[in-house]
């Protein structure tokens, strides 16, 4: 209940302050439909991990926990970034009030902490090390045991992967890597984060028992349930990041096509060639 409280009103103050910004905001920060979609969705599919039957079962079931984690990592995160929220949930306070506040986290080092946080080695290593250590089954179990620590976890997912998809997203005058440098983050990334899931999903024996208290639901057993969000974990996953991974490439490729193709390019390639050309046939 809490949750859907939270995310109902983070969506009517990031719907206020969308409206009042309509077009007032410079640059890529220019309201778009697009990005009243992604809030949308990033809201819909945070209910979903946080507060539906699937945050229910997440207490019983290792594959629903699975599921969760992959939601909030891979769809909630990107559309989040994608909605730039921080922009419009700010556009609701009074002008003279967002100003101040900029200047506050200006003087303590709010913006310097962002930037240093959005860098691409450390957002790599963020997002894989969550998925790796929380993973290690002593450590699982740990997180398990108190409701605390079980959303100290899942908050955990969701914050690397705004961090993780903050560079894949970054706007063009302000990417870090270029694209191709961008599909290899992404397909490095998808290579490590998905060695844990195959590791659990070809496991002999239940590497998480004691996690869960009470029936397992739908008769399933601790291995069958290992073995299943293994499988989750693993193909679902890098079949999003190679996709990914796949469409930056395809967009490197499509740059430098277009660069070679340039009038620029075109002219310092053709004009002696056939010169050359003219003074082998009159020789």
């Amino acid at each position: 209940m809490a949750v859907t409280l939270i995310l109902a009103v983070v969506s009517v103050f990031y719907a206020s302050g969308f409206t009042r910004l309509e077009g007032r905001l410079p640059g890529t920060c220019t309201p778009q439909p697009t990005r009243a979609l992604a809030m949308g969705g990033a809201i819909l599919v945070a209910e979903i991990s946080l507060a539906s039957h699937l945050a229910r079962l997440s207490h019983h079931l290792l594959s629903a926990h699975m599921t969760q984690h992959i939601l909030l990592m891979l769809i909630a995160a990107p559309f989040f970034v994608w909605a730039r929220p921080i922009a419009y949930l700010l556009g609701v306070l009074p002008p003279r009030m967002r100003m101040h506040l900029t200047q506050l986290c200006n003087r303590l080092g709010g913006f310097r902490l962002t930037e240093s946080m959005t860098r691409p080695a450390f957002s790599w290593a963020m997002f894989c090390g969550m998925v790796l250590l929380w993973h290690i089954p002593a450590v699982y179990r740990w997180a398990m045991r108190a409701e605390l620590r079980h959303w100290l976890m899942t908050l955990s997912f969701l914050g690397a992967g705004l961090l993780f998809w903050s560079v894949v997203m970054r706007p063009v005058e302000r990417r870090s890597l270029d694209y191709a440098s961008c599909a290899l983050y992404v397909l490095s990334a998808a290579l490590l984060t998905g060695l844990p899931g195959a590791l659990i999903a070809f496991a002999r024996r239940p590497l998480y028992l004691g996690e869960f208290h009470g029936p397992m639901p739908f008769g399933l057993t601790a291995l069958a349930d290992q073995q299943l969000a293994g499988l989750i974990m693993w193909i679902p996953m890098d079949l999003i990041l190679f996709a990914v991974a796949l469409a930056l490439m395809a967009a490197a490729l499509n740059r430098n096509g277009r660069v070679e193709r340039s009038p620029e390019s075109i002219t310092a390639v053709s004009v002696h060639p056939p010169l050359d050309v003219e003074n082998a046939h009159r020789a």
